[in-house]
Order: structure tokens, then C-alpha cells, then sequence
């Protein structure tokens, strides 16, 4: 079978970047023939996108579409139109956190393309959100195609916080930086932020002379994946989001997990995986992440848990749910 997937997939990996080539790898390893087109970058690789999901779509078999909220739902929408002209099947995949005020303004609209196709999504957060729009979602865990657990070599002399995402007001950079500034005072720590956007110059100049506060510039997924382990506490601050993997690879490497409880996250970890703070609330992060630097020690528990948590989000585990919707849609 001949399968298209048709998504935003940009050169610095990442996010959804990240679980489209994770789930092309895995369905070539099940002996699909799979091609993937971008439509990303500006408008004339946008267009050059589309044109070649056209061309590439009257070739295959089955086509996915996958994308997430605002200007990340073009690659699901060229999906669909390419699916109508080639008269081919389709799914598609759906990424965010957004969703509910997403589909809450343009529901109306996207159902001239989705009608009742079905949409995976990650979570029941966002199943519930499809749902409540009258879509047809059903839930497939994202995942990584290795787990590989490694040691934290983090020693605590100074303890080393991690966060890692974009300097974008949606990941509530400002929470992070705040409360890191007032939590770290009282203890010997460090705060490390690794990432790029449009507000990164704005913050650096900001908090460039605040004592423990260390900025690293956007690097490649392989690298970060080094960084984890240096550093015992990963923070997530963000206002919404679905299925971070951030997490899971935080979870890989013994760290801690200090996280909003935004949309997503909260349907897959409980108490005993990850420490929660009030999303948007800076000063509920601050008091959390004072205490995680006070008595680490008594918060471990939760790491040996997170471990356990991400062993099941594989291939693996996964693999029979997305066969099984594949090969029901291509005999449809």
C-alpha cells in the first residue's frame, strides 16, 4: 500500500516535525510504501507544497493529513483537497492544545473539508473537543519509536533546571523566567532556555544579568536529547498545549517534571508522574518550584513513576490501532 502524509515538516525538527517522520519510519518498517510532502516555509514552498500533494496523491493509495490549530491546519486542508481531485481515501492527525477555541471559531468551516473523516488526535482532551464540534476523533497515543532511559548526571551542586520550547507568548516564557528568578535566590540553582522566536532577543536583554538564569540558543533535536540528562528538573510552562514530548524525553532521563496543567497534558499525567502548578498562575510556579528546590529528595518518586509512564508510549503499543485504521480506510 502507498500511503501520503502531508504535514508541516520543518528542517529544525521538533513538536509535530518530530511525530511525522516518527510515524513514517514506523509504517515503513511495517512494509507500507510512504511518502511525505511539506507544506511549509513561505508561500512559494507553501504552493509548491500543494502542487506536489496533487501529484503525489493520484500515486498512493491512502492520504494523512496532519497539522494542528490556525495556520497549522493548512497541510490537513491540502490533504483534503487533494484527496477530493485524486478521489482518494484519507485520515488525518490533529496536534494542539488549542483545539477547543480553534474549533469554537472555524468548526462551520472545517467541516466543509473533514465532513466525518476520522481524526486522530493524542489525547481524550482533544477527542472530547472534536466531539463536542460533531467530529469524528478518535484517540492514538504519540510516541516515540525508542525509549531509551539514561542516567541524570545532574549532581545537584548547583541543581540544573530545563526548559526547552519556543519564546512564544503561548509558552509562557515569562512564567518560567519569573519564577525561576525568585525560586532560585534561596537555593543553588541554575535555570537553562534553550530555544528561538520572536521574543527571545526581548527576554535575553531582560533577565541577561540575573544571576543563575543561563540562555541558550534554538538547538537540534539530537542535541537537546544530550541536554536532558545534565539537568534534573524540566519545566513546562505553557498556557495550552496536547501531548508535549518534551515530557516523555524529560522522563527518559531521571528528571522531574514541573508542568502547567494546560488542556492535554493533564488527561494523560496524574499527581504521581509530574508536579502541577495553576497554568498562568507565576506565583503558584514559583511556590511549587521552591519546594522542589528545597526537598527534591521528597518529589524522586514521582521520577520512578514518570519512568513507567512513558514506557508505553511506542510503536508498539501504539501500532495496532493505527494498522487497524489504516487498513479499515484503504478497504473502505
Amino acid at each position: 500500500m502507498k500511503i501520503l502524509i502531508i504535514a508541516n515538516i520543518r528542517k529544525k525538527q521538533g513538536g509535530i516535525t518530530t511525530q511525522t517522520l516518527e510515524l513514517a519510519d514506523s509504517l515503513k518498517g511495517e512494509g507500507y510504501e510512504v511518502v511525505t510532502i511539506s507544506t511549509h516555509g513561505n508561500m512559494t514552498e507553501r504552493i509548491r507544497g500543494f502542487f506536489s500533494s496533487i501529484k503525489k496523491a493520484r500515486e498512493s493509495d491512502l492520504i494523512i493529513g496532519v497539522g494542528c490549530a490556525y495556520y497549522g491546519v493548512i497541510p490537513m486542508l491540502t490533504a483534503s483537497a487533494a484527496s477530493l481531485i485524486a478521489g482518494k481515501r484519507i485520515l488525518y492527525n490533529f496536534h494542539d492544545g488549542q483545539a477547543r477555541e480553534f474549533l469554537k471559531k472555524y468548526h462551520g468551516f472545517l467541516r466543509l473539508f473533514f465532513g466525518k473523516a476520522r481524526i486522530i488526535v493524542a489525547t481524550e482532551f482533544l477527542k472530547n473537543c472534536f466531539e463536542e464540534f460533531g467530529f469524528n476523533a478518535v484517540v492514538i497515543s504519540n510516541y516515540l519509536n525508542r525509549i531509551e532511559f539514561k542516567e541524570n548526571k545532574d549532581s545537584g551542586d548547583p541543581r540544573k533546571i530545563l526548559w526547552a520550547r519556543s519564546f512564544e507568548k503561548l509558552y509562557r516564557p515569562d512564567i518560567a523566567l519569573e519564577g525561576s528568578k525568585e525560586a532560585i535566590k534561596k537555593a543553588d540553582a541554575e535555570l537553562h532556555m534553550f530555544g528561538g522566536g520572536s521574543l527571545q532577543n526581548y527576554y535575553k536583554n531582560r533577565y541577561c544579568e540575573t544571576a543563575g538564569i543561563i540562555f541558550h540558543d534554538f538547538v537540534q533535536r539530537n542535541e537537546l536529547m544530550e541536554e536532558y540528562s545534565k539537568h534534573s528538573i524540566f519545566i513546562n510552562t505553557s498556557d495550552y498545549d496536547n501531548f508535549p514530548m518534551s515530557i516523555v524525553e524529560a522522563g527518559m532521563n531521571g528528571m522531574l517534571v514541573l508542568t502547567s496543567d494546560a488542556e492535554g497534558i493533564h488527561s494523560i499525567y496524574t499527581n504521581d508522574d509530574v508536579v502541577y502548578f495553576r497554568r498562568g498562575d507565576v506565583k503558584d510556579f514559583t511556590e511549587k518550584l521552591s519546594d522542589i528546590l528545597k526537598e527534591f529528595g521528597k518529589y524522586t518518586c514521582k521520577i520512578e513513576n514518570l519512568k513507567v509512564r512513558v514506557c508505553g508510549f511506542t510503536w508498539k503499543e501504539t501500532r495496532e490501532k493505527w494498522i487497524s485504521l489504516i487498513e479499515e480506510k484503504a478497504g473502505a
